[in-house]
Order: C-alpha cells, then structure tokens, then sequence
C-alpha cells in the first residue's frame, strides 16, 4: 500500500505526465498509484488516460480497440475501472454503450447502432433472468422438471443471436457467463445434494454457452463466476444496489472485474509472450548456491524448499503448453550443473527443460539481449522474474519491452501466485505449434551448429532437408492462422491483425487465397510457421499480407510463399501481383522484400507509411528456391515439386 505522502505525490507525477503527453511515464504512475486500493485513484487514472489515447498507442505500443457493449444490467460505473485496466494490459478501449435491454435487437439487426459502430469488440453482458429467467423457479422443489428444456433453450436462443452477429459482422463477441448464486431456497445441503439444484443448473448453462462459444468463430466465453468466487461471493453483489439500478457488483467488486475482463480483452488482441528467464538462487530455489552447496539450497517437500518446488511445477507447467524456459544466474556453470544432478529428485525441472542458460557473472541485461539473439525473438516476447530489486530495476530501465516480475524472497510461497495473476502467457487456444515450440528451438541450436560446419550458405541450406507444404490457412488449423497474424511482427510485411473471420471470409470469396505453410527438416517439424492472404481485383492479384515466423526466416521460405500466390494468380487470370509494405519498429528484416523479388515501387504514402509495389507476371515469375521439397495440400493440389531456381 502507497503512504498518503506517496500517493498525493504520485497523483501529481501522473497529472503531469498526463498534461506532457508522456504515456509510457503516465502508464507506469498509474501502475503504482492503483495499489493504494482506492476507487478514487483508479477514476484519477482513467482521466489521465482519456487524454492520452493517441499518445498511448504510438508511444506505450497500446492496441486501441473499438468497442461496443449490448447489455441487460448497469455498467457504466465500472467502465472508468476496465478503462484503467486495459491500459495496464496494453489495449485503449473506444466504448460505445448499447440501450439498456435493447441487446436483442442490436445483435440482430445489422443496421442497428451496433452493426454500424464496425466494431472490433462487442462485450455481450447479460444477467441470469435475461438469458434462462425459469431456472430459479423450476430448481425450486429440486425436481427437475423442465430443467433440461429451459437450459436447452436459453442456449439455443443465444446461440441463434452470435449466430446472426456472426453473419452480419466481424468483431470478436465476448459473452460473458453466469454468477452461480450463493444461496437458494434449497439452502446449502440441498444445493450440495440434490440433482437438480439452482447452482448446479447454472453451472450446467455456463457449461454449455462456453461450448457453443467454442463452436462460433471470434466468440470467446468470459466466465465471470470464476472471478466472483476468486473475490468472494458473498461480497459479489449488492442486492440494494441491484434491485434499485440493475447495477450486478458492488463497488468493492469493481476492479476484481475489470482486471478479469481485461485479461480477456488482452489474450484477443495481444499476443503472449514466449520465454520465461529465471533466476535461480533465491528463486528457482532457496539459498545461495555459491555459500550453501548444492546440498544446502532450498527446495523439496519440506517448508520451505516446497514453496520453491510448487514454482518449479508451475514453470514445468507452462513449458507443456509451450512457454520457453531460461535461466539468468549469476553463478558458475559447473556449479549449476552439479546442484540439477545431486537435487533431480527434489527438483520439478531437469537442465533439459530449458532451452538456454545464461549462467555466469556478466550483467543479465546483456544476457537476455544475447538470449533475445539467439532464439531470434524480440524482447516483448520475454519475462524475467528475480528476486533481486537491483537486478530487476536494470531490467527495466534497460529493456523496457521485458516483463520483469520480482519476487520477495523471504516470501517464496507467493511466487506461483504472482506469476498466474498475470496475463504474460494467456491464450485463448493452445495450437500444436505451441506444443512443439521447445523442441523446435533446440533443433534450431542444432542447425546452427551444422551451419558452422558448413562450407556456403546454400550448400547448408541443402543439407537441412527442408520440406514446405502449403495448405489452406482454414484447415492449418484457423486457429494457428490469426495466432500467426497476432503474434508475428518482424517478418510481418503489413502486420494486419485480422480475426478468423476476416480469414474465412478472405479465403472463400472468389478469387481469394489464404494459405499457409507448413514446415520440417532433418532435425524436426517446426509445424505452420508462414501464411499469405491475397484477393483478385480484375487482373490484379493484392496480396494482402505476407508473415514468416521468426523461427525460419532466411532459408527461401518466403519467396515459396510469393511463388505459390502468383502461381494461383495467373491460374487465376491475372496478370498483375500488387504488395504493400506497411513500416513498423519491429518488421524492418522485411523492408526490402518486394524489391528483392523483381517489384517495382509504385507509390508511397506518407499517412501510413505504406509503401506500393508491383509485379508483372507476364515478364516475371517468382520462383522457390531450389533446396525447398514442396507439397501441395487441397486446395492447392497443382503439382508437388522441387522448384529450382
């Protein structure tokens, strides 16, 4: 908690900042001013902010989002609270409010106020009674009758209205669930014992909304009672407050709810970071390697090496489903070495589960930027956690693009906690890529080394093996196609951050091509790394965007992917291949793409950095490099060769 002599203090910085248009300043401010816990300070931020929104996208990287809100209940008290709060996690919201009620019709109808706002985001926030108003009626002898039908449905019946949305607009829908009532007239053993109880219907109904949501493209289920019972339901809602306004939280629950709708907001339009660095005396485990031995650090079943046991499982945890495991020490590596060899049965992770140390006594400053090197990644993708204040505030002021997460080491039963509180590794799907992602970054080291042995470039190239197979960006799956658009920025030639329905429907218009690559070689299956999204206009093919994984940029796959779109093009009738290069601070390694493949620039606006290239297909045709194995998957059956050069 802020004394009130550092928050007054800190209220006048961020009034500042606010007034000089310094927004990475004024975020940071408010990040410290939020934990005095007082509604006052967050409405202070939230009108800090409200003059700073252009300043916060070009200066703090936010991602400005409009947003639509259809609704049943109050909401406009808590607006100030999300505002805050999605600033905080990288997103600036533009909120336009739906009539009270009126959700029905703005769903349906696509000239309604909703249909016409073209928005990006549409937060659909209903109460229990609007969506299955009999269940409380129908739980009330604990029968059932009627139950299974009334779910039914109510499901049906908003299933029908996403349905309908979907059909009309692209915005990504948010539906947000329902609060599992914390007393009926069951009472508690009735609750916990009969079959058909309230609490169990409503769990059922969420159940299923969250399944239909997974069945509709771009809808994503927002499961608020998660948040209440983390809050406490007890305290959830005011029913005074309710009853009068239709308000459905207490004051004191405002922010809880914010910061959860804004963790979702996030994982939609943000992407995840990749690679968690940690330190490892006082934090990995307890003690100091170098004054306790390996036999004298914390950590195992016993208080309190099991605090720093269940931190170990939860990074072991995250690698499963993806994240990238480093380690930052200063220590000696054999030392290291010997602790993960004599402590492996009290240790949740081997040496093996990283895939990079960084251990020795240069600054960890600059053995994150040598990390961020060799796994060719950017420094937004990465997250350090320490427990040195020292070591953390070098970090921060010296990368600022890492999340730094410190933790009190006189604490260590509080470091899961920390970490799973925030939205660093959030997703809202789990690809096979993602799965893969560690080993594919240890055969990455291992091509590196073969290319030290190698006598030319190409002659290593040949020797990887390299096969790309092009199938449709719908079946790659969808999934990993928009995770690509969102997560790809230096080999990403407009960084378009398109939803799955803006893929789908590129990809079915006539004429239009998304297609993705699929790549392996002699070392492993680096999985869908690439896609190309293209439509036709008369004899014009524009290619809409173009996006490499980091992962494989420089062994020829980008021009396979150029090739395989003008080849369709000139199936398709045309003659022209029209790209555009829209500058960034990160897709510099793709500033000279078209150029490189025989384009002509053909215009430049100054607006949006966009520079304009052309191709004539008559006179040129790309051409995939000769060490690539192609294959085709449907749609894009034409023929599986190797192309050469």
């Amino acid at each position: 908690m802020l004394s009130e002599l550092d928050r007054q203090e800190t209220r006048r910085a961020l009034k500042a900042a606010s007034s000089g248009g310094q927004a990475v300043e004024a975020v940071k401010l408010a990040r410290e001013l939020i934990r005095s816990g007082k509604p006052a300070d967050t409405m202070f931020c939230a009108s800090a902010f409200d003059g700073l929104k252009e300043t916060l996208v070009k200066d703090a990287g936010c991602k400005r989002i409009k947003t639509f809100i259809v609704r049943s209940v109050t909401i406009e008290p808590v607006l100030p609270f999300l505002a805050v709060e999605a600033v905080l996690s990288g997103c600036v919201l533009d909120v336009e409010i739906g009539g009270f009620g009126s959700y029905i019709d703005e769903m349906l109808d696509p000239d309604s106020l909703l249909g016409r706002s073209k928005a990006n985001l549409v937060l659909v926030l209903l109460d229990l009674e609007e969506i299955a108003g009999r269940l409380e009626s129908l739980c009330a002898d604990g029968s059932g009758a009627g139950l299974d039908e009334e779910i039914a449905e109510a499901v049906m019946r908003v299933e029908q209205m996403l349905q309908t949305y979907r059909s009309n607009c692209a915005g990504r829908v948010i539906l947000q669930g329902c609060v599992v009532p914390g007393f009926t007239s069951l009472g508690d053993v009735g609750d916990a014992n009969l079959r058909y109880s309230l609490p169990s219907a409503v769990k059922e109904l969420n159940r299923q909304l969250a399944e239909t949501c997974r069945g509709i493209s771009d809808c994503f289920f927002f499961d608020v009672d998660q948040v209440a019972g983390r809050f406490g339901k007890g305290a959830w809602r005011d029913s005074r407050l309710f009853l009068a306004s239709r308000l459905p939280l207490s004051p004191g629950a405002f922010s809880s709810y914010a910061q959860a709708l804004a963790r979702t907001i996030h994982v939609l339009f943000r992407a995840p970071r990749k690679v968690l660095c940690t330190d490892l005396d006082n934090t990995l485990w307890g003690g100091v390697l170098g004054e306790d031995g390996p036999m004298g650090i914390a950590t195992g079943g016993a208080f309190p090496g099991n605090c720093y046991q269940e931190y170990q499982r939860y990074l072991e945890r995250l690698s499963k489903r993806g994240v990238l495991l480093a380690t930052v020490s200063k220590n000696n590596p054999e030392d290291v070495n010997e602790a993960f060899a004599l402590r492996s049965a009290d240790l949740a992770l081997k040496l093996d589960d990283f895939v990079a140390h960084k251990i020795g006594w240069s600054d960890k400053t600059e053995a994150i930027q040598e990390l961020a090197d060799e796994l060719s990644l950017g420094l937004s993708s990465f997250v350090f956690v320490d427990d040195n204040a020292v070591e953390c505030e070098a970090v921060r002021r010296n990368l600022p693009e890492v999340a730094v997460v410190q933790v009190p080491a006189e604490e260590p039963w509080k470091f899961r906690e920390l970490l799973a509180r925030e939205c660093f590794f959030d997703s809202a799907v789990v690809t096979a890529e993602d799965l893969g992602r560690a080993d594919e970054y240890k055969a990455q080291t291992q091509r590196a080394s073969l290319g030290k042995t190698t006598a030319s470039r190409d002659e290593f190239l040949h020797s990887l093996d390299i096969v790309c197979t092009f199938i449709s960006a719908l079946e790659a799956p969808l999934a990993r196609s928009v995770q690509l658009l969102e997560k790809t920025n230096q080999f990403n030639l407009t960084t378009r951050r398109l939803s799955s329905t803006d893929v789908e429907r590129l990809a079915l218009a006539p004429g239009g091509q998304a297609v993705a690559i699929r790549v392996r070689d002699r070392f492993g299956d680096a999985g869908v790394v690439g896609l190309a999204l293209a439509r036709q206009e008369g004899d014009r093919c524009i290619v809409e965007n173009l996006l490499l994984s980091c992962r494989v940029i420089g062994r020829g796959i980008e021009t396979a992917l150029l090739a395989n779109i003008a080849e369709e093009a000139v199936r398709l009738g045309c003659t022209w291949l029209i790209g555009e290069y829209i500058e960034t601070k990160k897709n510099a390694p793709c500033a000279s793409f078209y150029p490189l493949h025989g384009f002509e620039r053909v215009s430049e606006s100054e607006e949006d950095k966009a520079v304009r290239y052309q191709l004539d297909l008559k006179q040129h045709m790309p051409i995939s490099p000769s060490w690539l194995s192609l294959e085709r998957n449907s749609p894009y059956e034409r023929a599986s060769a190797v192309l050469t050069t």
